[in-house]
C-alpha cells in the first residue's frame, strides 16, 4: 500500500534527523521490519532479541578505513 510505505519513509527519516543513533543500517533495518515482519505478525521474545540485538549492532559507526599498504 503506498500510504503504508510513505508512513514508514516518514517516521524513519523524522527519526535520522531528530535522533543521530539512528545510522544507515538501523533506517534500513527498520524499513525491512516495519514494511515486513512487524506488519505481518506478533514477535515472540525471541524474535524481539534479536531484532534488539541488530539494531542495537547497527547503531555502531563503521569503523575507520585502514591503508593496508604498511
Amino acid at each position: 500500500m503506498p500510504t503504508d510505505d510513505h508512513w514508514v519513509t516518514t517516521r524513519i527519516t523524522e527519526a535520522r534527523t531528530r535522533y543521530p543513533l539512528v545510522t544507515e543500517g538501523v533506517s534500513s533495518r527498520m524499513e525491512e521490519l516495519l514494511k515486513g515482519q512487524l506488519s505481518e505478525q506478533q514477535l515472540s521474545k525471541r524474535d524481539l532479541m534479536s531484532v534488539a540485538k541488530a539494531l542495537i549492532a547497527d547503531m555502531m559507526p563503521a569503523p575507520p578505513k585502514t591503508d593496508a599498504k604498511r
